[in-house]
């Protein structure tokens, strides 16, 4: 069976939940007084365990779903590509990618800066403090989307791709693309026979609402009419 990146994520999670489990403990274990200091690791422990523990569960369920794609289960398609054919794809997919996310970033600083200058005309003694938070957010995220783009980049560059696809999800070059469980759905799905690739569109929920995420699948040369009937698979089961 290949190799699933997800269950050794899942296995360092379980991991670091019990190191978490342990420290909430260990001040009474080595009698450390609670008024200095032995209560705030305890608590702090204890967060960090409960955050831990549901992140374990969530990638031990991805584990899972992952080795049922691995084993065939509901498989509806596996591809393998050509060196030049995915070389191709990889460089199209970076600039698609870098366009998308520096658009993002700039509508990110437009409504920062338009919140940010209005609030410092409102309140102007306290106003310069948002503007710095702002700023210095803008930064993380800018050095965030800078690194996950190469990133992504880099591991289609370094691994041959292969693409695992199922109803549930896509397993593209290491990466999982699940919308079942855990509040995800699909919400859009389509075949660009022109570039000839199939457009999975989900979200997944967050704090503030919904996250949406695109992932686009490369059709191999000759696996034009296998795509048209992984179409007709999800429009049939109402997938979309």
């Amino acid at each position: 069976m290949p190799y699933n990146p997800q269950r050794r994520t899942a296995s360092i999670c379980w991991i670091l939940t019990a190191l978490f489990v342990f420290v909430i403990f260990a001040p009474s274990i080595f009698g450390m007084d609670g008024p200095n200091g032995g209560f705030a690791i305890s608590f702090l422990s204890l967060v960090a365990a409960i955050t831990m523990l549901i992140v374990a569960i969530m990638y031990q369920g991805r584990a899972s779903a992952l080795g049922r794609i691995f084993k065939g289960e509901n498989l509806l398609a596996h591809w393998k590509y050509d060196p030049v054919e995915w070389r191709a794809y990889a460089e199209k997919e970076y600039i698609i990618e870098k366009r998308d996310k520096r658009n993002l970033f700039y509508l990110l600083a437009v409504i920062s800066l338009v919140v940010g200058v209005g609030f410092t005309i409102a309140h102007p003694d306290v106003g310069w403090v948002l503007l710095g938070v702002f700023g210095g957010l803008l930064v993380f995220i800018a050095i965030l989307v800078l690194f996950s783009t190469r990133y992504n980049y880099r591991m289609n560059k370094k691994y041959l791709g292969e693409a695992y696809i199922t109803p549930d999800g896509v397993y593209l070059n290491r990466q999982l693309h699940l919308w079942r469980g855990w509040g995800a759905s699909l919400d859009a799905f389509s075949y660009n026979e022109e570039d000839k690739f199939l457009a999975f569109q989900y979200s997944t929920p967050n704090r503030t609402g919904r996250a949406d995420y695109t992932v686009r699948v490369p059709v191999p040369a000759g696996k034009e009419q296998e795509a048209r009937q992984i179409l007709a698979s999800f429009q049939k089961k109402g997938n979309i």
